[in-house]
């Protein structure tokens, strides 16, 4: 009958309008970093961001950021933000959520270098990469060259940790003058 056919359109539709709503909201997206790329990018493999500062304002909890390989020559121009004494060159402060992390990873097979020893701003403590984000995992990135230039606290970081339930694995710093990782808040 025409009411039990209806029923069944109802039903089918139903159900595939539920369908694409859940892998609407299932699906993470990716996004690419190189040392090549160019912050007006879509951030695709074949069109990359030339920043990870940039990349974060693109993800969402769940995404992935692949860095490619190569040396990335970071510059002055590049610092993210000035708080008081500290200059933060890239300022990872988007979270993800538990079960959703925002990562940050070198491109398998590829190793991201981020050479800082242009960055040396007159009074002011460097920090590579400020992580306030929570719930982010940060994978197989090398830090160089990092400047500490203020006499009277000799203190900058590559890594300084503020965010809870945070991963750093596979990180390589050397070759500069700052501490390498530094927890200063968060947990887990």
């Amino acid at each position: 009958t025409f009411s039990s056919r209806m029923k069944k359109y109802y039903i089918k539709g139903a159900c595939l309008l539920a369908l694409l709503l859940f892998c609407s909201t299932s699906f993470s997206a990716i996004y690419y970093v190189a040392n090549t790329g160019n912050d007006v990018n879509a951030g695709t493999i074949t069109s990359p961001f030339l920043s990870i500062q940039r990349a974060q304002t693109a993800v969402v909890a769940g995404d992935t950021v692949y860095v490619r390989g190569g040396t990335f020559t970071m510059a002055e121009s590049q610092i993210a933000q000035y708080t008081s004494i500290w200059a933060y060159v890239t300022l990872l402060n988007k979270s993800g959520t538990s079960g959703k992390r925002i990562n940050y990873w070198a491109y398998p097979g590829e190793k991201p270098v981020f050479n800082y020893t242009a960055v040396n701003p007159a009074g002011y403590r460097i920090h590579a990469f400020q992580v306030t984000g929570s719930w982010i995992h940060i994978k197989g990135l090398e830090v160089v060259g990092v400047q500490v230039n203020i006499t009277a606290h000799t203190q900058s970081e590559c890594f300084e940790n503020q965010g809870s339930n945070n991963i750093y694995e596979m990180l390589s710093m050397h070759d500069g003058k700052a501490i390498g990782f530094y927890l200063t808040k968060g947990g887990n």
